[in-house]
C-alpha cells in the first residue's frame, strides 16, 4: 500500500511538472492580455465560439473536420483546440471523434509520455508483485500507454458519441487574464453539444472514472483499491485541466516567441 502511495506522489510530481507549463503559459501570456477587447459584461464566463451553433445546410458539414495541426512548444499535439474564437464551427461526426480519439492517443509524443510515467514506477518499485527489469518496464510501459489510450477514448469518442457532446477545446482568445484563466479550467466542467449549446462535461468526468476503473483489468491487486482508482481518476482530470489553460494560453506565447 506505501509502494502504491509513493507511485502516487511520484505521478503527481509529474503532473506537477506538467503544470509548471500551464503556468508559464499563464505568467507569459498574461500581459497580452491587457491590450484585448474586454470581456463580455454579461458575467458569465463563456466563449464567443460557443455562440455559434453549426448550421445544419451548410454542405460542409458533411465533410471530415480538419484538426489543428500545431504543437505546443513544438512537441504536445494540439489537435483538439479551436483556436480562433470567430470561425465556423463545424460539428464533430462520429468519425471524426473517433479519429480524433486516435490522433491524440497514438502521437509520437505518446510514447515518451509513457515512459516517462513506466520509469517512475520502475523506480517506485510500483505494482511491488511486477518486480524489476526489462520485462517488468514492459508491463509498466504497456499499463501507462492503455491508461492514456483508454482515457483519449472514453472522454474523446465513447461517451461524446453517446452523449452528442464535443471534445474540443474552444478557447475564449480574448478578455481578462483572470477571465481567461476561470475559463480554461470551467471547460473541464461544462462543455459544448454538437449542436452548439452548453451543457455538463460528463464526458470528461465520467470518461476519466471509466479509464480509472478500466485500469484495473491489468493492474495487479494492490492497484485495485479504491484510494488508488480515485487517485489516477483526479490525476486525469488535473491533467486536462492544466492543459486547458496551456491550450488557451499557447497562440499568445506563439505570437511572442516566435512572432506568428
Amino acid at each position: 500500500m506505501q509502494d502504491a502511495r509513493r507511485v502516487l506522489c511520484d505521478k503527481r510530481k509529474l503532473v506537477l511538472s506538467s503544470g509548471s507549463l500551464g503556468l508559464l503559459a499563464v505568467l507569459f501570456a498574461s500581459s497580452s492580455t491587457r491590450g484585448q477587447q474586454p470581456a463580455s459584461s454579461s458575467g458569465s464566463v463563456s466563449s464567443p465560439q460557443e455562440n455559434a451553433k453549426p448550421s445544419p445546410e451548410d454542405p460542409k458539414s458533411t465533410q471530415p473536420v480538419e484538426f489543428n495541426k500545431d504543437r505546443i512548444l513544438g512537441v504536445i499535439p494540439n489537435y483538439r483546440t479551436v483556436e480562433i474564437p470567430t470561425q465556423h464551427i463545424q460539428p464533430l461526426s462520429t468519425k471524426d471523434k473517433f479519429r480524433l480519439a486516435a490522433s491524440d492517443s497514438f502521437d509520437i509524443y505518446a510514447y515518451p509520455i509513457a515512459g516517462l510515467f513506466a520509469a517512475a514506477g520502475q523506480a517506485q518499485n510500483d505494482p511491488t508483485s511486477w518486480g524489476q527489469g526489462w520485462g517488468a518496464f514492459g508491463k509498466r510501459f504497456a499499463a501507462s500507454f492503455t491508461d492514456q489510450t483508454s482515457e483519449n477514448m472514453m472522454t474523446e469518442a465513447v461517451l461524446p458519441t453517446l452523449l452528442k457532446q464535443d471534445p474540443r477545446y474552444f478557447r475564449m482568445g480574448q478578455g481578462s487574464f483572470f477571465k481567461r484563466t476561470g475559463y480554461a479550467m470551467s471547460r473541464i466542467w461544462v462543455t459544448r453539444m454538437d449542436s452548439g449549446n452548453k451543457m455538463f462535461n460528463f464526458s470528461e468526468i465520467l470518461g476519466a472514472g471509466a479509464s480509472s476503473g478500466i485500469s484495473n483489468l491489468y493492474y495487479p491487486p494492490e492497484n485495485r483499491t479504491l484510494s488508488a482508482n480515485l487517485s489516477r481518476w483526479g490525476i486525469l482530470v488535473g491533467e486536462d485541466t492544466l492543459f486547458n489553460i496551456l491550450k488557451e494560453y499557447w497562440p499568445d506565447m506563439k505570437g511572442k516567441l516566435f512572432k506568428k
